[in-house]
């Protein structure tokens, strides 16, 4: 299986659409190794993709399971640059901290809302029909995510750097989810919820290293502690409990194995050699970490 990475740009030729529903169509796409990934068509239909044609696509995300998630390369924009918009609506609400926030709408060039969420505005100041330039801080299933220039956010906070926190409280929210409450050194808040990292044993006042996996679908970036026991690019054995194919691997050809990590916690990934039963006879087999996700790692057969 290709070993890609978050971040990276692959270029993939587009197969097919299929359709697993009948509300659910995905694009098939292969890159030049042949490794297949799906592409959810839904978020992309005002791109105008034909079946044979070539596209860049993003590594936005993989997930604590190893599945994969693309973004491709948007026709008119691109990210960290800067465009001039026109404000369509302005709406005041409240984050999950019961701070006041504010959506910033406006119309991007296929029809699609793009949206800047802010702190630091004043309604006085911002109209609908006013034109306003924004960077785009980031693309994610087609939408733009704006922020206003010189602007106090979390852009700062790089993927893949550590930086430190301090564990302000431990707050059930609205949601109805339990969390950490985190300060950074600009005294932005931020959340880690905190069921996924129970065997961390983190307490109020402690100061921890969190790195940015991904920015949220609102825009908030998501935080990863260091984990107590696995290190990234390290080798470990792990207790094997089963593989096997979805519907989805029939058309990938990928098999989702699934073993136990060192806290006795089942831990899912891809990959798209079926392992042979020399290799799992012992009950154990040895993976490389390649990250953490939500406390449990992403993992490749060696």
């Amino acid at each position: 299986m290709a070993s890609y990475k978050e971040g990276e740009k692959i270029e993939f030729t587009i197969k097919k659409l299929v359709e697993f529903d009948e509300n659910e169509e995905y694009y098939v796409l292969e890159d030049t190794s042949g490794q297949k990934q799906l592409l959810n068509a839904k978020y992309y239909k005002n791109y105008h993709f034909k079946i044979g044609q070539n596209i860049i696509c993003k590594i936005d995300h993989i997930n604590c399971s190893g599945k994969i998630f693309l973004e491709p390369e948007h026709p008119f924009y691109k990210e960290n640059e800067i465009y001039e918009f026109i404000i369509d609506t302005v709406k005041k609400t409240k984050n999950r901290l019961k701070e006041n926030i504010f959506h910033i709408n406006s119309t991007d060039k296929t029809g699609n809302t793009a949206t800047c969420i802010t702190e630091n505005i004043s309604e006085e100041d911002y109209k609908p029909g006013q034109k306003i330039r924004y960077k785009i801080d980031r693309i994610k299933k087609g939408k733009l995510y704006l922020s206003i220039i010189n602007e106090n956010t979390a852009d700062d906070l790089i993927p893949g750097i550590y930086y430190k926190f301090k564990i302000d409280a431990v707050q059930t929210l609205k949601d109805g989810i339990k969390y950490y409450i985190l300060s950074d050194t600009k005294n932005r808040k931020h959340l880690l919820q905190y069921d996924f990292y129970k065997h961390h044993y983190l307490t109020v006042g402690q100061i921890i290293e969190c790195t940015v996996i991904k920015f949220s679908s609102k825009g908030y970036p998501v935080l990863e502690p260091k984990h107590p026991y696995y290190k990234n690019g390290k080798k470990y054995q792990f207790d094997f409990v089963k593989q096997e194919k979805d519907f989805k691997g029939e058309i990938t050809g990928n098999y989702t194995i699934t073993v136990k990590d060192v806290f006795g916690e089942n831990v899912q990934f891809m990959s798209s050699e079926k392992l042979s039963v020399q290799k799992i006879k012992s009950g154990k087999i040895q993976c490389k970490v390649t990250g953490i996700k939500k406390g449990k790692p992403l993992l490749v057969v060696i």
